[in-house]
């Protein structure tokens, strides 16, 4: 597992591993703001540049046996929302909107679904200020309820002061059942932007998760 992890991305990988980010995700005042658009680019080619197309899930009728395996995720927001919401605020605040924008879709995670029922987790993004923060935990998942387009699974968490957190998420599985996506709730400025997190199966053996993750970073 990853090491050097503050309490701070602690508490964020918790949440985020749920598929449910309540309050901001990488979006505290910053002191500087390095990863902020300038301000000589238009609006619309920000965010153009900084999100990529929606992507919508195909109903497909996946099973227990579908979920097991390593699966590599990355954030993605509408960008045709995004740049309605900030069309008509000052560019000061645009800048800052998009820099957060920008700290979400940063995010790489990596979580492993053993048959077991134990899973294995890493997670990666840039925060608001650049910094780069990493972590990962284990801990434990069940299928809750299987429908149509998805699984509803529950999953738990050993947090640092010696609790268990549990969260629910569902899971929504494209018609390959070799890619699935789960919505993410921001904070107010990113909120009503379609945020997701969608999921892809990887096929390579013999790797933990960490090691999964640092494969991806060097395509």
């Amino acid at each position: 597992m990853l090491i050097d992890r503050s309490s701070q991305t602690r508490i964020l990988f918790g949440i985020l591993l749920a598929g449910f980010i309540v309050g901001t995700l990488g979006c505290s005042e910053p002191t500087s703001v390095t990863s902020s658009p300038t301000p000589t680019t238009a609006p619309d080619a920000q965010v153009a540049s900084a999100t990529p197309a929606k992507v919508s899930a195909v109903e497909a009728q996946p099973t227990s046996n579908d979920l097991p395996g390593i699966w590599l995720g990355n954030a993605i927001l509408d960008e045709a929302k995004l740049t309605k919401k900030i069309s008509s605020l000052p560019s000061e605040q645009q800048e800052l909107i998009l820099a957060k924008a920008s700290s979400f879709l940063s995010t790489i995670m990596a979580v492993e679904y053993k048959p077991d029922g134990t899973l294995e987790n890493d997670l990666e993004m840039v925060s608001i200020d650049g910094q780069v923060m990493r972590d990962g935990s284990q801990g434990n998942w069940r299928i809750l309820e299987s429908r149509d387009d998805g699984l509803v699974i529950e999953t738990s968490e050993a947090l640092s002061d010696g609790t268990i957190a549990k969260s629910r998420s569902f899971l929504k599985f494209f018609a390959d059942g070799k890619r699935f996506v789960t919505g993410v709730t921001l904070g107010p400025d990113l909120q009503d932007c379609d945020a997701m997190i969608v999921f892809e199966k990887q096929q390579l053996t013999g790797l933990n998760v960490a090691e999964q993750t640092s494969e991806t970073e060097r395509r």
